[in-house]
């Protein structure tokens, strides 16, 4: 791992504090350096423009000869021209400018990014990034098909290094021992200096699940008695199971009055994943989820611990990455008397009908519909 990413991955408190910082800053580097905007490269989830009343005018800044990158950062915070000094640093270690800062007299201004102004700040061009898409709901073997069609090296490189990763001390409390990374790397755009390789991307990754998964977030999960691992598992099956955004905490309450019952979840996305991870010829056929009109009456019995469909309550770990909303969807569960859930085969535009009882959902005139 370069010292850089080490730095990222132990300085876990600095980048709490950060904020979004790594992810942000490497947001901001693609922005610039695609032709896009940063709000667009992250789907409009970037640090808010100051408002008008917090807004600051552009200041004369003297950039002395031997000014370190972190005493640059103090002094443009104190101005009120960036809102982070540890920010600035980050990104400035990013792009290995540390040194390359240039003295003189610059007017910088607030409404600029903060990759803006370490561009005029910076003698010399900026260095070259490659960028990468996980889409929510991957497993980690589909993760590393994208990192090698990206640049990474080759999957099993991904696999390898993903199974050695250290996973940030927030995360890794209470980890059944055994239980892979699967569902730690947080699905995202990345946007990382060329030649990064895929441990620096993976540790990233687990890194930016540690900010995303939040402390507040953490502790309104602790308050409804869910580890970080069980909220993780439980929002990879909503993630693999709903696609209706109204539908995603519903459905988690489901999955929380079952396992209330000590019952079985019965979702159909961990057999799917069992099979998979069994079958390579399955693999081979169907991809790495088996479509549910070819699973046989054989697949929903699969020996598996991951087969929620035998086995009474969560399995033993995620069985994909899940996006933020589908943790939130968990954390903040809907709670209702429903205890089953059907996809809707007559709308066909992936919806669920929703019943208490078993007669009501057996029968598809009686289940309700969510309004949207």
């Amino acid at each position: 791992m370069i010292p850089l990413l080490r730095w990222l991955v132990s300085g876990r408190s600095l980048l709490m504090g950060v904020g979004f910082g790594v992810v942000i800053a490497a947001v901001i580097v693609g922005g610039a350096l695609i032709a896009g905007t940063p709000r667009d490269a992250l789907d409009g989830e970037i640090l808010p423009s100051p408002t008008p009343s917090d807004a600051v005018a552009p200041q004369r800044y003297i950039l002395a000869e031997g000014t370190s990158a972190d005493e640059v950062g103090d002094q443009l915070e104190a101005l009120g021209v960036i809102r982070s000094a540890t920010q600035f640093r980050v990104l400035a270690s990013l792009l290995g400018l540390q040194n390359r800062l240039g003295s003189g007299v610059y007017t910088v201004s607030p409404e600029a990014s903060t990759l803006s102004i370490l561009n005029d700040l910076t003698v010399g061009t900026v260095v070259p990034t490659v960028t990468v898409t996980f889409p929510e709901g991957l497993r980690i073997e589909e993760m590393a098909e994208i990192a090698q069609q990206a640049g990474f090296g080759p999957a099993g490189e991904f696999i390898a290094a993903a199974r050695e990763v250290e996973l940030p001390i927030s995360l890794a409390v209470g980890l059944p021992e055994g239980v892979g990374p699967e569902g730690y790397l947080f699905p995202d755009t990345y946007i990382v200096p060329l030649g990064s390789t895929a441990a620096e991307l993976i540790a990233l990754m687990a890194e930016t699940m540690h900010l995303r998964f939040s402390a507040d977030l953490r502790e309104a999960a602790t308050q409804r008695g869910l580890t970080p691992h069980e909220v993780l598992t439980l929002a990879s099956l909503v993630e693999r199971e709903v696609s209706i955004p109204r539908e995603r905490a519903v459905v988690a309450g489901v999955f929380l009055n079952r396992i209330a019952a000590f019952d079985r979840l019965g979702v159909d996305a961990t057999v799917q994943y069992a099979i998979a991870s069994a079958d390579a010829t399955s693999v081979d056929e169907y991809g790495w989820w088996k479509p549910g009109d070819e699973i046989t009456l054989a697949d929903l019995d699969i020996d598996s611990p991951y087969n929620t469909r035998r086995y009474p309550g969560l399995p033993p770990g995620p069985i994909a990455g899940p996006g933020l909303a589908a943790i939130e969807a968990v954390v903040f569960a809907e709670d209702t008397d429903y205890y089953y859930y059907v996809r809707d085969a007559r709308a066909d535009d992936g919806s669920h009908c929703f019943a208490v009882t078993f007669a009501e959902h057996d029968n598809p005139n009686s289940c309700e519909k969510l309004d949207r």
